[in-house]
């Protein structure tokens, strides 16, 4: 048991520093899970700032009735395990964390990371 733990410890520690970084947001004062190129950007519609790929801006999600931060091509898709819409990339793919037991839509080849300010496996934000 001790052995899988160690191991599950490694493989998250090498996959952050392939695919994903830990990142502070003073406006929440938390680390977050984000990608590598993920800047911190202002939504106004929701008052918030959250990390987000560099060329995202305010999105309609209609569907949730909200405003998100997105890239141009994303668009809302249905995760039916969580009952709502998430604003996602084309080919972006349902997976589930066993962490948290929640499915999310992550972006395409990405894999849990260990995020070690919070202690918990997580995937990368979009």
């Amino acid at each position: 048991m001790k052995m899988r733990y160690l191991l599950i410890l490694i493989f998250g520690a090498v996959a952050c520093h392939a695919y994903a970084d830990q990142k502070y947001n003073p406006y929440t004062n938390q680390f977050e899970t984000v990608r590598p190129d993920a800047v911190l950007k202002y939504n106004p519609h929701n008052n918030d700032w959250r990390f987000a790929a560099p060329n995202a801006q305010p999105k309609y999600n209609a569907m949730e009735n909200r405003f998100e931060l997105a890239p141009p091509d994303y668009q809302p898709k249905f995760n039916a395990h969580q009952n709502r819409w998430e604003m996602t990339a084309p080919d972006a793919q349902l997976k589930y964390n066993p962490y948290n037991n929640q499915f999310q839509y992550v972006p395409k080849g990405s894999a849990l990371e260990y995020n070690p300010h919070k202690g918990v496996f997580e995937f990368p934000s979009q």
